[in-house]
């Protein structure tokens, strides 16, 4: 007797995007579909951490009031591919903003501004946006544009407002004039550094810089924020979703907005970093990703496991990040020691450190020598103080 499996369910993609109510959050079904739009891959059970960025911007977008003319994952997906088809004109051409209801004039105040706040049957919401929306205003299309593109390629561009929400990340500003690819471009400009050295040295990993240099590694979700050295604050930044670099790659789409050669550099130079053959990083990667443990979805654990490629330790490869990994390796090289547990660990200059721990443990000897003679000399005296005593 053989079974036949029945179908898994269809997603329901008309589903709000952002709202508050239980029944509109993100399920294993649309999350897979999802996926498989984005990145043309069905090696979903990694994307986690994703997921959890995509939740906190929804709701981060949400709390912030900024209008939007999209209301369902549909509509976002839609939108996806839209801009991928015209990511060569101006963000406020015709042929970008095609894709919303008609604009309404600036000083047409009769016909009110669509909202996701607006009540929708489920059954309207199947409509397209212009059966839904008879009008829309440039605002809400604008930042319908700037959240896709911060849900799609995880770049933190759009409403002032989720600044507050987010401190720390850079903003770059899309200007109506930039098509995407020109955004783009500027967001990751091609580096004409030029090398200072032959290769990067294997010390440069995240073990070295966090216990030897004293910066402290923090894990970003933006993109653009990869490899940022805050030199007030002693950070590196590190954007760890390889699933999503990964995905990108993969989906090999004649539309694919980020560079091949972008995407592969930052897995490299995650591999540089973190490499997985370095014991001392793969412990502290380890560390760190079980200190969020109750939250381990924070933190995509492929980041700890790229594989180094045969080139990736020459310095020429990296027009994008060569740059800002030169600027982490000099900051490193001019750091010094600030306690103990650093001296010791600080192998950079090999002389250097023979010298000082033998200075040390010339000063320790000398005080436990010192000591000893010290303690014999009090105990001879009181002996010899008290040997005429008769018992």
């Amino acid at each position: 007797m053989s079974f036949i499996s029945a179908p898994s369910p269809e997603p329901d993609l008309h589903k709000l995007l952002l709202s508050e109510d239980p029944d509109d959050a993100l399920d294993k079904r649309l999350e897979d579909h999802i996926t498989m739009s984005l990145w043309s891959t069905q090696q979903h059970h990694n994307s986690a951490a994703y997921f959890l960025y995509f939740r906190e911007e929804c709701e981060a977008w949400r709390l912030s009031g900024s209008a939007v003319a999209i209301q369902t994952y549909q509509d976002f997906l839609d939108l996806v591919e839209h801009l991928k088809r015209t990511r060569n004109e101006k963000r406020s051409a015709p042929a970008v903003l095609d894709f919303f209801p008609p604009l309404r004039a600036a000083d047409d105040e009769k016909t009110p501004t669509p909202s996701l706040t607006e009540e929708c049957t489920s059954g309207q919401l199947h409509w397209s946006l212009r059966h839904r929306f008879p009008r829309c205003d440039l605002v809400s299309a604008t930042n319908s544009i700037f959240l896709t593109v911060r849900l799609w390629l995880m770049l933190n561009v759009g409403s002032s407002a989720n600044l507050t929400l987010f401190p720390g990340r850079s903003s770059p500003e899309w200007m109506e004039d930039q098509s995407l690819d020109n955004f783009i471009d500027s967001c990751f400009p091609v580096s004409e550094w030029g090398p200072r050295l032959s290769q990067w040295p294997f010390s440069l990993n995240a073990y070295n810089l966090e216990r030897v240099g004293g910066f402290e590694l923090v894990w970003t979700d933006h993109l653009a924020d990869h490899l940022y050295l805050n030199e007030d604050l002693g950070t590196i930044s590190i954007y760890h979703h390889v699933h999503v670099l990964r995905g990108l790659l993969q989906a090999k789409s004649p539309n694919q907005a980020l560079p091949d050669r972008l995407l592969t550099e930052t897995l490299q130079t995650l591999a540089l970093i973190i490499p997985r053959a370095n014991r001392d990083c793969k412990t502290w990667f380890e560390k760190v990703h079980n200190k969020y443990a109750k939250y381990a979805e924070n933190i995509d654990h492929g980041a700890g496991d790229v594989e180094l490629l045969h080139w990736a330790r020459s310095t020429e490869k990296y027009k994008f990040w060569g740059q800002r990994l030169i600027t982490i390796k000099m900051a490193y090289d001019a750091s010094e020691p600030k306690n103990l547990g650093q001296w010791w660990r600080d192998r950079r200059r090999r002389v250097e450190w023979y010298t000082f721990w033998v200075a040390v443990l010339v000063v320790f000897l000398t005080i436990v020598f010192g000591l000893i003679q010290s303690i014999t000399g009090v105990m001879q005296v009181y002996y010899a103080a008290h040997s005429g005593q008769s018992p």
